[in-house]
């Protein structure tokens, strides 16, 4: 394909439903994808509790709460 020659919008869709190999692929990358964005919510969620714990580490429990 010429580079210079814009693209049907649903040329890789037909792709996709018409070639198996290319199928497979496309599926096993976007699982891959999928897989590396949870690991990193996961990761950003545990960043983010931990600085929630250190945060509660700082503000003192013994005493009485704000006023009202």
């Amino acid at each position: 394909m010429n580079p210079r020659q814009p693209s049907h919008p649903l040329t890789e869709l037909v792709r996709i439903e018409s070639d198996p190999a290319y199928r497979a692929l496309f599926c096993a990358e976007l699982d891959a994808a999928i897989l590396d964005r949870f690991a990193n919510r996961s990761a950003v969620v545990a960043e983010v509790r931990a600085a929630a714990d250190r945060l509660r580490a700082l503000v003192p429990h013994d005493g009485p709460g704000p006023s009202a």
